[in-house]
């Protein structure tokens, strides 16, 4: 008998020290547990040209002169669409994606 009573004493002590827990951090002002938020990034520096280069073997796709941004798509003279998924300096890093079927060009009309 006892010892049942101690254990429900404990029990019950945890289930109390548990709600208060809970309460304390549910009801916290959010001033005295700050959320960090991550640092922002530096802005790309703006090249006059980039070189954009497959990803995987390093295979010069393209030479632009354009600002590329991550996630921008390319289509090569292979019908191989690209997407740029990282960039370093004013060379761009492009990731296969899929072959792209163009649809035929129409015949044009003979004149007559």
């Amino acid at each position: 008998m006892v010892a049942k009573r101690h254990l429900f004493i404990v029990v019950a002590a945890l289930l109390a020290v548990g709600i208060a827990a809970w309460l304390l951090i549910t009801y916290l002002p959010l001033n005295l547990l700050p959320i960090q938020q991550k640092p922002e990034q530096p802005p790309q520096k703006v090249y006059d040209h980039y070189i954009i280069y497959e990803d995987e073997t390093d295979r010069v796709l393209m030479y632009v002169p354009l600002t590329v941004s991550i996630g921008d798509e390319l289509i090569t003279e292979e019908n191989k669409r690209y997407e740029v998924v990282r960039i370093e300096e004013n060379r761009a890093y492009a990731r296969f994606v899929e072959n792209v079927v163009l649809p035929k060009d129409s015949q044009p009309e003979k004149k007559k």
